[in-house]
């Protein structure tokens, strides 16, 4: 798998391209709402603003979902978060029984990330108006292998935030000062400073943000952001957007704020790498499989592909940048982006909301978008006339294998309700036999421990953009497994 496409996906490529496939439509997904999802926290008919993640949050080898929620759009109202763990394929309201409700967040994104470096997986939610942001820490199992669930400690372990304005809209998380512990970013959406918080190395943290970012920590409508060493040279620099209006000494655009290796950002000249538009969201994947990072951007206008040529540490990113083949669901506003290989050919494609955050247009978006990706080349493959039941309106939406099948599935938080799309014609691939020749041997650990090394996209096994002690043990958990 890693550095060439294994026959199985050759052959499903070849067969999909000559229509030997029975599915006209690409990928096909089957509504199993009813029986894969057991709500009990929230209503069937949820109307809130939801943004969610995901992750094997209790270790048992499948993926669970925290999902977040708000009042709709640009309006003040914490609501309670949720909790669904995979139990069997079936995703299962335990929200009260593992201690994620200690109380309503008015959120606006939520990520995993171990802060603690115990090995487990916390929740950090970034809330918006005000709101404190929230950290729930995992406490994993009991002596008897009985996992314990969550707890708040939101208090104990966020500093003092000195930012007047706190207003947050997405949070990432990377390490910015080579301790190799994970810190936040957060960006604010309200014209007022981000928010850089440092992790001790024990998941306490405290609010550097003057003395690391200076002016380079203001915003303008920032609703997305990523912790990234994109230059290769080490260490985690900040990528940012921020839109609307200017917010000196940003225009409107994506910005990279290089790190001088100390995890300071405003040491060295920033980059302004997007056209001048108006930016939404963006998201990092290597799109064209060359081993470096593109960039996907949601614009209120025509979204933009920019596929990485060459990095200059600490100076330049240099890219080509397209229009993705026009899509009947790609115009106008947009909203979260997630990517996955939905249809396991050996490349990334990715998923497009259609919701504004800040603009109510429920009932009046094109829909959920896929775009297929062709040798780095991304196309909406479902023409405007023959939509499918997933072209809905999801306020986010997540990319996981429910039912364990070797395929991802979809996960859907809409204007109203949830729902969950498996997908009807899997064809799966034996994902640790990385060097593809059919079997599973001591080859196949070397290659994959090459990619991890390497930070190669296909060694990030949990698909959650970081390469750490999740990944490894669930390639060998897969390994162990052995193959169909």
């Amino acid at each position: 798998m890693f550095g060439c496409a294994s026959s199985i996906k050759w052959v499903v490529a070849v067969l999909a391209g000559f229509g030997c496939i029975a599915n006209a439509q690409w990928v096909d997904f089957t509504d199993e709402t009813p029986t894969r999802l057991l709500l009990s926290s929230v209503s069937t008919n949820d109307a809130q603003e939801k943004d969610i993640t995901t992750a094997d949050i209790d270790r048992d080898g499948d993926t669970d979902v925290i999902i977040v929620r708000k009042r709709p759009f640009s309006t003040p109202g914490g609501n309670d978060d949720v909790l669904l763990m995979n139990e069997g394929g079936v995703l299962v309201d335990r929200t009260v029984q593992y201690g994620f409700d200690a109380g309503t967040s008015d959120a606006r994104d939520v990520i995993c990330v171990d802060v603690d470096g115990d090995q487990w997986l916390d929740i950090v939610i970034c809330t918006t108006f005000e709101d404190p942001i929230r950290l729930y820490m995992n406490l994993g199992n009991d002596g008897g292998g009985n996992w314990l669930g969550m707890v708040d400690e939101s208090g104990s372990r966020l500093g003092t935030v000195f930012e007047d304005s706190r207003k947050y809209c997405a949070v990432g998380a990377g390490d910015v000062n080579g301790d190799n512990s994970p810190d936040l970013f957060f960006s604010n959406y309200n014209g007022g400073d981000d928010l850089l918080y440092i992790n001790d190395g024990n998941g306490n943290f405290t609010d550097q943000t003057q003395s690391r970012m200076g002016q380079n920590a203001n915003s303008a409508f920032g609703t997305s952001n990523a912790i990234v060493d994109i230059d290769g040279d080490g260490d985690g620099d900040i990528i940012k957007l921020t839109t609307l209006y200017n917010e000196p000494p940003f225009d409107r655009g994506i910005f990279v704020l290089w790190n001088n290796g100390s995890g300071v950002f405003d040491a060295i000249p920033f980059q302004r790498v997007s056209n001048p538009n108006e930016p939404y969201m963006f998201i990092l994947e290597d799109f064209d499989g060359n081993g470096s990072l593109d960039m996907y951007v949601v614009n209120d206008g025509a979204d933009q592909l920019y596929l990485t040529t060459s990095v200059v540490p600490n100076s330049q990113w240099n890219m080509t940048i397209s229009n993705p083949s026009p899509s009947p669901r790609t115009g106008g506003f947009g909203g979260n982006l997630r990517a996955t290989d939905i249809d396991n050919d050996g490349d990334i494609d990715l998923g497009v909301g259609p919701i504004d955050t800040d603009i109510q247009n429920c009932g009046e978006s094109n829909g959920f978008a896929f775009l297929r990706n062709n040798g780095g080349s991304l196309g909406d493959p479902i023409p405007n006339n023959n939509p499918q039941n997933y072209n809905i309106e999801p306020h986010d939406f997540a990319f996981f294998d429910i039912n364990g099948d070797g395929c991802d599935d979809v996960f859907m938080g809409l204007c109203t309700g949830y729902r969950v799309f498996i997908q009807s014609n899997c064809v799966s691939v034996c994902l640790p036999d990385f060097n593809d020749d059919g079997q599973l041997d001591f080859f196949d650990i070397s290659t994959f421990l090459t990619a991890f090394r390497n930070q190669h996209p296909e060694a990030d096994f949990t698909g959650d953009g970081q390469f750490d002690f999740f990944d490894i043990a669930a390639f060998l958990s897969a390994f162990a497994a052995g193959c169909p």
